[in-house]
């Protein structure tokens, strides 16, 4: 699991591949918001490639989601922008459940996509 910014275009990108668990996913965007390049100001994208999501059933999205709420630094002011983007079926099956609940317990708007293209296109639409 790794991370970028974009300060352009007002990104953090995660890049994540391998064995997906809400461990491992929360320290990284731990890492992530100390690192001096961060802003609380940010969309993100997360790039799946080659990432297993069996580690992640149903309670454990809704486990991860609850903890990003509580871990997150804004709790107001415009709502900023999650896209993820994946392109194996199952996963991005399992995504599905991930967007239809984010909007209850994140303070993102989430959306999957199939392509990176399609999520930066969706990310610089203005709000």
């Amino acid at each position: 699991m790794e991370f970028e910014f974009e300060p352009e275009n007002r990104l953090c990108i995660y890049r994540i591949s391998g064995q997906v668990t809400t461990d491992l996913l929360m320290a990284t965007f731990a890492r992530a918001r100390a690192h001096e390049g961060w802003s609380d100001h940010y969309d993100f994208m997360t790039i799946l490639t080659r990432a297993s999501l069996s580690a992640m059933p149903g309670p454990a999205m809704t486990e991860l989601q609850t903890r990003m709420a509580k871990a997150d630094p804004v709790k107001s002011g415009p709502r900023r922008r999650a896209a993820i983007v994946c392109n194996d079926e199952l996963s991005h099956a399992m995504l599905a459940f991930w967007e239809a609940t984010a909007g209850q317990r994140l303070t993102t708007e989430e959306r999957v996509f199939e392509t990176e293209r399609d999520a930066r296109a969706w990310l610089a639409e203005a709000p």
